[in-house]
């Protein structure tokens, strides 16, 4: 089920519900049902919670401000004990007003599935807001309601939430519901130890998504993250990973995000997807190449291969891809032997057709020029590369030169 939580309305649109929802949807996480707003059941609230001041657990508390909001400590209950008739007056006068729940019990003791009993004298929190001023309801009220009517049975949350549960426990026990199963996991760190946020690494899912990763990689290195049981050796489903999952064996250290450890997944992924299906989505980066004959798909294929291994997903790929394409600075240390020798080679592939110009064709040419010229093979592929990349190393020379096409490795060559 799919709940968006939007009763605070600086927080919520529905943009912001679009975002969510296309990134569920992306990672493979599908509701099953309608989709429920927590602004659609508004009189559901009411209804719960005049129950509540009914049974004397809620009061209208008429301060001003709330300080438990503003940090100034607990809610002392100052407006608790207000007689009948003062506070009937006072709404009826038009005074605003929110609505608390009395916090009296001490030693409350929930049971936590990771952490076992925990315990809090819920009176050091001081009575708490179920609905605003403007008589919306806050997410600890609201979602207590939500689950109840939902029939949720384990609430699964970050161990943030844990000051959160005393307060919903009391909520659960005052209208007389079972109450769901708590589950708090930690949290996942950045290298510093500190709350994973933007300013440390922490990127959108939606800017991965742009960035041609595999969804099945994000989700495989998110299960890992706390979890001893999921794979680490394969790209999987959130089905696959839902039918092995065991929450008892998560563990209670916070993650640290390892961003490494991610690319480790974002390879695995890449690796399943064959070269052929990478050229078709990635044709455009070799719009450089100059009029290539038909055969030249393999060998665009074949350099896709190459570069592969490395990449985590198709922005990493096609840079790699424009990075074999450019030409960096010459080192013009082999400067002597391309006098000798590289006004010759360049005839030779200049008299090569276009429609013979494939890997297999210009790896022959190399082959018998070098042998014919005696020239030692680290030296001679060495200054090739260089003249025609400005890098001494990167993808099989003949295969790279096909791929740049005639008309550009002529232009190298001629230049240089």
């Amino acid at each position: 089920m799919l709940r968006f939580e939007d009763t605070d309305s600086e927080r919520s649109s529905r943009a912001f519900e679009e975002s969510i929802l296309d990134d569920l949807l992306w990672l493979g996480i599908n509701p099953d049902g309608e989709i429920s707003r927590q602004t659609e059941r508004l009189e559901r609230y009411v209804e719960i919670l005049f129950r509540l001041e009914r049974d004397g657990f809620v009061y209208p508390c008429f301060c001003p401000a709330a300080p438990d909001k503003e940090g100034h400590g607990p809610y002392p209950g100052t407006c608790r004990n207000i007689p009948p008739d003062e506070r009937r007056g006072r709404i009826e006068s038009g005074e605003s007003f929110c609505r608390r729940f009395a916090a009296l019990a001490s030693g409350l003791t929930f049971r936590d599935r990771l952490r076992g009993d925990l315990t809090f004298d819920v009176r050091l929190g001081g009575d708490f807001v179920l609905t605003r001023a403007d008589g919306t309801p806050t997410y600890t009220f609201a979602v207590v309601v939500d689950d109840h009517d939902f029939k949720v049975t384990h609430v699964i949350r970050g161990e943030e939430h844990i000051p959160n549960t005393p307060r919903q426990e009391l909520i659960y026990r005052a209208l007389g519901w079972e109450v769901p199963e708590w589950v708090h996991i930690p949290m996942v760190l950045d290298s510093e130890r500190h709350k994973l946020s933007k300013r440390s690494g922490a990127i959108s899912v939606s800017a991965y998504r742009d960035d041609g990763w595999s969804a099945e990689a994000l989700v495989s290195y998110m299960a890992t993250l706390s979890w001893s049981g999921a794979p680490t050796d394969k790209v999987s489903s959130p089905d696959e990973l839902a039918s092995l999952f065991d929450i008892d064996s998560v563990a209670l250290d916070s993650p640290v995000h390892d961003p490494e450890r991610m690319r480790h997944f974002g390879r695995l992924s890449m690796r399943s997807v064959s070269c052929e299906k990478l050229l078709g989505e990635l044709g455009e980066a070799f719009s450089r190449i100059a009029d290539p004959p038909d055969e030249i798909d393999a060998d665009r294929a074949a350099l896709l291969g190459e570069l592969l291994p490395e990449c985590a997903s198709r922005r990493e790929l096609s840079d790699s891809l424009a990075r074999a394409f450019e030409i960096a600075p010459v080192d013009d240390e082999l400067g002597n032997e391309r006098t000798a020798w590289m006004d010759d080679l360049l005839d030779r592939l200049a008299a090569l057709p276009s429609q013979e110009w494939f890997t297999m064709s210009i790896k022959n040419i190399l082959k018998k020029f070098q042998k014919e010229r005696a020239l030692e093979g680290k030296i001679f592929y060495h200054a090739l590369r260089a003249t025609l990349t400005g890098r001494d190393h990167g993808a099989p020379l003949a295969l790279l030169m096909a791929c740049l096409g005639r008309k550009i490795v002529i232009e190298r060559l001629g230049k240089r």
